[in-house]
């Protein structure tokens, strides 16, 4: 594979080495008119260097109310978890033999079927991690023209549905979006550059590819006690449901019933799983940018990496000192998407009222976009709490500045890995999708003798599947982010471990490689 560690050419020449001159601009000079550039990268790295300065290596406990709301939420569920658990039918996991006599949904061969979904899962993304290895420029063209033709295609299907405004709307954005090539594909050299040195770096701590996999395991087992949690949450409330009866004013006699304890226990076992999930993905987001932060910042210093096990150093520093921070912004986000999840169940439930339904509609939409941009800060926020150890407050202001100020935003739109990204999470999906209707195809459990539980099934694992690819793609994204946010911070690094992209960013972006003045909180 030929990347930018094995060629160099091809792209501008690195920056001008520590002693020539430099005018405002940063064109190199040697008239009266310029300044002495910032001490050689060898001083700067034995301690003067401004990145390893701001690297903080004796971070304090931050946001630490967060953190402790957080174990007593989880304390709270696991409690709740046993007893709804403990109400499922004895017999429900009772391994029988058989793959296909079994009218109990919630039985062992039903794990047998997620179990191969969570292993084609894991497959399928690490083969996805290999061909980005190898073929990363070609990889971005082709997820650019596959978002193209699915779009197009969506429209075709729904013109031929007859539903004719969305096939319109599908079918217009899929040809503006084919249009858009002739714009993007300049950013391809660009994106390709960032992805092939995440990639190195990935390669050069593989820990990070582990540590990824031991948290997708964390987060498929705990959705999978939730899961069952919430299955036994029903059978377990049902004791608490009161009824009485009423007459409507036609003189007939009905029954009503409500359960508000079951109510409560629902929405609270919805906001446990946003919250808990959130922690989980974001403490594997803090530490993959904390390694990432230390090779940026440390790579080629004289005095080596700050310690001698990156990643589990980062992992460590995301349990502890920033554990509170990454409770904090997942706490934000878990209470959008609850929220958002009560008025999904509203409009469920009361599909009759236009007007309630409107509103709701409303009210979700503008919950969606808020939490978009929660969510877009709040990963950018993270590399500063990894990297610096700042409370949430003051890495969500720096992230702010960064953004509106430094024109990492133009950065950021511009890389074209995000496609990259989705192009693998659908085709995971797709893949672990005719995985499970191959499965429940052939054993033909009598649960689903009428073909109820077919698409169900095939939606979930779907969806869980693409899921856990986006855990195990953390490497890369994470990488990326962390590379963006550490070079607005510091460009200085750049230069020196990884000329050819800073060439470039300097002469693309030259707003970015200027630098901020960050606040050491220590």
């Amino acid at each position: 594979m030929s990347n930018y560690y094995d060629n160099h050419q091809g792209y501008a020449a690195p920056p001008p080495q520590p002693g020539a001159y430099y005018d405002s601009s940063g064109n190199a000079g040697y008239g009266n008119n310029y300044y002495q550039p910032p001490p050689a990268p060898q001083q700067q790295y034995n301690g003067d260097y401004k990145g390893a300065e701001k690297y903080n290596r004796t971070p304090k406990f931050r946001d630490l109310w967060a953190a402790i709301a957080f174990l007593l939420q989880f304390a709270l569920f696991v409690v709740l978890a046993v007893l709804f658990i403990k109400s499922l039918p004895s017999s429900a996991f009772k391994n029988t033999g058989q793959l296909s006599h079994t009218k109990n949904f919630y039985s062992w061969p039903t794990m047998v079927m997620w179990l191969c979904v969570l292993l084609v899962s894991i497959v399928v993304s690490v083969l996805y991690m290999l061909l980005l290895q190898a073929f990363a420029g070609k990889m971005l063209v082709i997820s650019f023209w596959f978002s193209v033709i699915v779009t197009i295609g969506t429209g075709i299907y729904y013109l031929a549905a007859r539903i004719w405004f969305a096939g319109a709307i599908m079918l217009i954005f899929g040809i503006f979006y084919a249009l858009m090539w002739f714009s993007w594909r300049s950013r391809i050299p660009f994106s390709k550059l960032v992805l092939e040195t995440v990639c190195h770096i990935s390669r050069k701590f593989p820990s990070t590819i582990v540590v990824s996999l031991v948290f997708l395991i964390i987060q498929t087992a705990y959705s999978a006690m939730w899961s069952l949690s919430l299955a036994g949450s029903f059978k377990y409330m049902e004791k608490y449901q009161s009824c009485s009866m009423h007459t409507d004013r036609n003189g007939r006699r009905y029954e009503s019933c409500s359960n508000p304890k079951q109510v409560l226990a629902w929405v609270f076992m919805v906001f446990s799983f946003y919250w808990t999930s959130g922690v989980i993905i974001n403490v594997l987001h803090a530490t993959i940018c904390g390694t990432f932060a230390t090779f940026y910042f440390f790579e080629g210093a004289p005095g080596g990496y700050p310690t001698k096990h990156v990643t589990l150093s980062s992992l460590k520093r995301a349990m502890t000192n920033s554990f509170g921070s990454i409770c904090f912004g997942s706490l934000i986000v878990a209470v959008i998407q609850t929220v958002r999840a009560i008025l999904k169940s509203l409009r469920q439930d009361d599909d009759s009222n236009i007007a309630t339904q409107l509103l709701a509609c409303c009210i979700d939409c503008i919950l969606g976009c808020i939490e978009g941009m929660v969510e877009f800060f709040n990963k950018y926020a993270y590399v500063e709490v990894a990297v610096y150890g700042k409370p949430f407050i003051q890495a969500a202001k720096d992230t702010w500045e960064l953004i509106k100020d430094r024109g990492v935003e133009a950065l950021i739109n511009d890389c074209l890995i995000g496609n990259v990204l989705q192009l693998g999470s659908f085709l995971c999906g797709a893949i672990v999708a005719i995985v499970a209707w191959l499965y429940i195809t052939i054993t033909k459990p009598e649960y689903n003798t009428t073909g109820s539980y077919t698409a169900p099934i095939i939606i979930a694992a779907f969806v869980i599947a693409m899921s856990m690819f986006m855990v195990l793609m953390k490497c890369i994204d994470s990488g990326a982010a962390t590379t963006f946010v550490c070079l607005a911070e510091d460009p200085l690094a750049m230069s020196r471990n990884n000329p050819r992209l800073f060439a470039m960013v300097q002469e693309t972006y030259p707003n970015v490689v200027r630098g901020v003045r960050v606040t050491n909180y220590c």
